[in-house]
């Protein structure tokens, strides 16, 4: 049993309430909070980076029918709107409780205070809410540069590394096609990022490429042992020679003097990593074939 201050004792106070409200007393604080119907609630389009996940909810709403209580969702009011800033699933879970015969006349809710790019970063730290993906990071991050914030300033509000920041935007910039194969569970965030720092553009058809490889294999994700690099210290100046009689077509354009002048043509598959150097572009090729 923790032993009780001195102020705590000299006051005595009989209630929370009681305390709160003594002037006096600085230990204690109100926090306002409504009783809101969740059918007037309203969701801002495009506002919430998380989907709501349906097992989520599910899970929710019937904790909800079963009695179960949980924290206050946070709101903002504009224009006579009650929108909300965070409790997405809490909100779902009760209009789905409802739907179910569940006798849920309000939620509590606490009016947030902040402008635009604060109800963003809020919603960011929320405890009570599914972790966002690092891909959900990355343009939750993008939306406050375009409110004027700085890496660093976004790093310090979340307790991350800067390097953290710029890693998740970078996987927010990558092309479609990454964020596609992100969001269909083909590759995770973590490796898909990984992809986009090796192969920059090309990233969405090594990720493509590696896909269709474990679909053959009977897996259902790319993991990260099959995006490892190949070493190349094993590749030969036989295989790469063999490689580019295999893959290089010619064609003589003009003779001048004693010397012959041709066009080469070397076509290499979009999986295989880029390189301006011709060997190593070659050995990338040639460890692309070998393990797929």
């Amino acid at each position: 049993m923790t032993t009780p201050t001195s102020q705590t004792t000299k006051n005595a106070f009989v209630s929370l309430k009681v305390a709160a409200e003594d002037k006096n007393n600085d230990h204690v604080s109100k926090v306002t909070s409504f009783a809101v119907d969740p059918r007037v609630l309203e969701v801002n389009e495009g506002f919430n980076p998380r989907p709501v996940d349906p097992k989520h909810m599910a899970e929710m709403s019937l904790a909800m029918r079963s009695g179960a209580t949980f924290p206050p969702l946070d709101v903002w009011v504009e224009d006579g709107h009650i929108f909300i800033v965070d409790g997405h699933h809490r909100h779902a879970a009760a209009l789905d409780a409802i739907s179910k015969g569940s006798d849920i006349k309000s939620l509590e809710c606490r009016h947030f205070r902040g402008n635009d790019a604060d109800r963003v970063a809020h919603s960011l730290n929320s405890a009570g809410g599914l972790a966002l993906t690092p891909l959900q990071l990355g343009v939750r991050y993008q939306t406050l540069i375009g409110f004027g914030w700085t890496e660093q300033r976004i790093a310090d509000r979340r307790g991350k590394s800067l390097q953290h920041v710029k890693d998740m935007i970078q996987l927010a910039e990558a092309n479609s096609d990454v964020h596609q194969a992100v969001n269909a569970g083909q590759i995770s965030g973590t490796a898909a990022l990984k992809m986009v720092k090796q192969h920059g553009s090309k990233a969405g058809a090594v990720i493509r490429d590696r896909f269709e490889h474990a679909q053959a294999n009977g897996k259902t994700k790319v993991k990260p042992k099959a995006l490892a690099e190949t070493t190349r210290a094993k590749v030969s100046d036989k295989q790469i020679v063999d490689w580019l009689v295999a893959n290089i077509k010619f064609t003589q354009t003009y003779s001048s003097g004693m010397a012959r002048h041709y066009e080469l043509d070397l076509t290499v598959p979009v999986a295989v990593a880029d390189s301006d150097d011709l060997r190593t572009l070659v050995i990338n090729a040639i460890s692309n074939r070998i393990t797929t």
